[in-house]
């Protein structure tokens, strides 16, 4: 598996959505850097991979580079690789935070369609429809010109089996009645208006079952919502970080999470 590193600190893990590349975290990572030793990797994009082997060479990545447990931080399909990971080494997690993702992916039909488009059209007619459905997207999302702009270019570079293959993971995830073994403090952020993902549900259902977990939903902000400017992952994790250890983190966690989603509605 590869990575590159950014940053000096404790090790802060990044799983990158379906574009598997981590590039897409270009906005985020400057203040996460500031305060971790940032790992963004990149995911296999060949060959019949599972989320063991994922999840087994990122084991092998906070070995290698010398850390015995990491903050793990996935999005969207790199929250589903995050999950498996904190399941199957749970010695290795310190936090686990989760973006915009699920257990179980629920729109069936829509996922359906990727599946036949990335099997069965020429590359030239997957990259052509993909780029007219993201850009719907992230217009939807308020991402800027610029940002879309590196947004297609990233995923412009995504092999189409890679990306295939990560479809066919997601159709065959369900890990729903496992996720209440996680046990590492675990911080489910949302977006409130993600069309793709309905992210605020999913993370509420989530935190019913993975003891103490909290959730943030953020007004307005979508699926791309790491593009935009609504999110900051580096001031969540640290005022998440704050609250938990103020004491008050795990006080009463449905009320808590009653009161984020709350925002959700307004």
């Amino acid at each position: 598996m590869n990575y590159r590193i950014e940053g000096d600190g404790p090790l802060l893990v990044c799983l990158p959505g379906l574009d598997g590349t981590s590039n897409l975290f270009y906005k985020q990572t400057p203040g996460l850097a500031s305060r971790y030793r940032v790992a963004l990797i990149t995911l296999p994009d060949l060959g019949n991979f599972t989320y063991e082997d994922m999840a087994g060479d990122v084991a092998s990545v906070i070995r290698e580079l010398g850390h015995e447990r990491a903050i793990v931080l996935g999005e969207s399909f790199g929250g589903t690789v995050a999950l498996w990971f904190a399941l199957l080494h749970p010695e290795l997690v310190d936090r686990l935070i989760i973006i915009n993702s699920f257990p179980r992916f629920r729109k069936r039909t829509l996922l359906w369609a990727g599946l036949v488009l990335a099997r069965k059209a020429p590359p030239g007619l997957v990259w052509f429809v993909r780029r007219a459905g993201n850009t719907i997207g992230l217009l939807l999302d308020g991402v800027g010109r610029e940002d879309r702009r590196r947004f297609h270019e990233a995923v412009r570079s995504i092999r189409v089996e890679g990306y295939a293959r990560r479809l066919e993971l997601i159709k065959e995830l369900d890990i729903s009645d496992r996720i209440h073994d996680i046990n590492a403090p675990t911080l489910l952020i949302a977006g409130g208006q993600d069309l793709l993902v309905p992210s605020a549900k999913e993370a509420a259902a989530m935190a019913t079952r993975i003891p103490g977990a909290t959730v943030r939903v953020v007004p307005g902000a979508g699926h791309a919502c790491l593009l935009g400017d609504k999110v900051s992952v580096s001031d969540l994790l640290e005022a998440w970080i704050r609250t938990e250890q103020s004491g008050s983190a795990r006080l009463m966690p449905e009320v808590r999470m009653r009161q984020d989603l709350g925002h959700l509605k307004q």
